[in-house]
């Protein structure tokens, strides 16, 4: 199986996973002097900008987390809901009254990473509200932390990849055994044809009809020319007799009409189904399209290992003691 190992090297070596990324964390004001007029020892006609927020992207291979943090300083005391909408791409949007809750989560649907947010003043009070010239209100985003809290849910993750590759090698192997044992069907049925043909073209036919013919005579001169053979002739000639039996009846190999018999017809009825099956594994294309499988599959089982690796790295710290 060394071209399987290699083909396995290469595909994995061909695989950049980045190594395991810290969450990054940005901030961004709500309410502040860059946001609101200053007078009179208060801030007022405050305005949140439209905005769209990026993220660090990078290789994954555990589910992640995004996760907004209310900073708040100063005096912000305010009978208004202020609240934003948060949009992911892709994702249904989450009204955050950020004024009276200190944080939220949000997921991509698929639980990967989060490219980007867009962040949108969805209140209808955000002008009309006034603070103290203290306040200070700010958004810290820590972006696609492991979704893991414990080191149960970790090692959940694990077994489900563990479970994945485990698949993929199966896959992969199973495939790898067809190609080979197609390519040695082919190569035994070549085999078995060249002998048939030996065994079946007009001079063994002739010579299995004359053995027949010729047997009686040689056995009768064998037991009965005593006086005229010696012993040594006479052993040698009984040999000969034992020896043209191995050359069968000429209809094991032939129809009456004298043609050959095929293969098929020589193996019996019981190995016949077992033929016809292999046969189609290796009909015309056939290797071909199990090659291109079995291409597919190592890729896949080295992508599985490769993530495993990876969601190894990620949930080392629940999973370390």
């Amino acid at each position: 199986m060394n071209a399987r190992l290699t083909l396995a090297a290469g595909v994995l070596s061909s695989l950049v996973w980045s190594a395991p990324a810290r969450a990054e964390t940005t901030t961004v004001d709500l309410i502040s002097p860059s946001h609101c007029t200053m007078g009179n020892g208060r801030l007022s006609r405050c305005s949140i900008p439209t905005q769209t927020l990026t993220a660090t992207d990078f290789a994954t291979a555990v589910p992640l987390r995004t996760i907004l943090r209310r900073v708040m300083t100063g005096n912000c005391s305010t009978q208004f809901p202020l609240e934003v909408t948060l949009t992911p791409p892709g994702t249904p949007a989450t009204r955050y009254t950020f004024m009276s809750t200190p944080e939220v989560t949000l997921r991509d649907l698929d639980r990967e990473l989060m490219a980007s947010l867009e962040l949108k003043d969805s209140s209808a009070w955000t002008g009309t509200a006034a603070f103290a010239d203290t306040c200070r209100v700010s958004l810290s985003i820590t972006w696609n932390e492991v979704d893991v809290d414990n080191a149960a849910q970790a090692q959940d993750i694990l077994q489900a990849l563990q479970a994945e590759l485990t698949t993929k090698t199966t896959q992969r192997d199973h495939l790898a055994s067809l190609v080979e044992y197609s390519a040695a069907f082919d190569f035994m049925k070549t085999l078995a044809n060249s002998f048939l043909v030996d065994l079946t073209n007009e001079t063994a036919h002739a010579l299995h009809v004359q053995g027949q013919e010729a047997a009686p005579i040689i056995f009768k001169a064998a037991m009965g020319c005593a006086g005229v053979l010696t012993d040594e002739e006479a052993g040698i000639l009984a040999n000969f007799y034992f020896v043209l039996g191995s050359l069968s009846d000429p209809t094991k190999y032939h129809h009456p009409d004298g043609s050959p018999k095929t293969l098929e017809e020589l193996i019996g009825p019981e190995a016949l189904p077992v033929i016809q099956k292999l046969s189609l594994l290796s009909a015309a294309g056939a290797k071909e399209q199990y090659q291109a499988q079995y291409q597919v599959a190592a890729q896949e089982a080295a992508a599985a290992q490769a993530k495993l690796d990876l969601a190894r790295a990620q949930l080392a710290p629940w999973a370390t003691p």
